[in-house]
């Protein structure tokens, strides 16, 4: 007989460091985005001479895994690692604005005057599973754990930026979908970005009680 898959979930620090470098160390494992390491967010703009990425994707990688290493030991970049067994196999990034900038350089996004909140905001911006386990619930599971993170360190508005339609495969569902955070009690706020992948703004609260 088969056994069902036990997942677990840690969140990223300087221990678990070692398991999310495993986890991107498998490149086929993130698609196109293996150079990636999830920096982009972290930066507002590549058009500084500060945030300039190298010209090819070995150099990238290998810059933005610096960089990362160097964001967990200043405790300034978070997320969530899923486990199967002692395998990482899933990831979520959440964070506070302030730490994933990115978005605020949007045109669309600062449009969308209904986004102005007085409360403390986080965003959630970015998910990795593992081929092998897709369809079995792990980014929700990433989701669910994200969201109690955020609780633990007081709550606020967590917004996310998940995707409604792509014609682009799998890999371009890196942000997440409409329907996993409708479950998670998110509501659309408004359009995000357009083309060939499609997202949209949604946003829910959280309390630290």
């Amino acid at each position: 007989m088969r056994s069902k898959t036990t997942f677990s979930t840690k969140e990223l620090s300087v221990e678990t460091w070692p398991d999310f470098e495993r986890l991107f160390l498998k490149r086929g494992f993130v698609g196109d985005g293996w150079w990636c390491w999830c920096t982009h967010h972290h930066v507002r703009s590549y058009s500084t001479a500060e945030n300039a990425q190298p010209s090819t994707r070995d150099e990238r990688y290998e810059n933005n895994r610096k960089k990362k290493r160097m964001m967990v030991d200043d405790g300034c970049s978070h997320g969530i690692l899923v486990y199967a067994g002692e395998d990482p196999i899933g990831w979520c990034q959440f964070g506070l604005s302030e730490e994933l900038p990115r978005t605020d350089s949007s045109r669309k996004y600062r449009r969308l005057s209904s986004l102005v909140s007085q409360y403390k905001l986080w965003r959630i911006t970015c998910f990795v599973v593992d081929e092998h386990h897709r369809g079995k619930g792990v980014a929700g599971l990433a989701l669910k754990a994200a969201l109690e993170a955020i609780r633990k360190r007081g709550g606020g508005t967590v917004e996310s930026y998940p995707v409604v339609e792509t014609d682009q495969g799998s890999n371009y569902l890196y942000s997440g979908t409409v329907g996993m955070f409708k479950r998670a009690g998110f509501k659309i706020m408004g359009p995000y970005a357009s083309g060939r992948t499609k997202t949209v703004v949604m946003r829910r609260s959280i309390r630290d009680a």
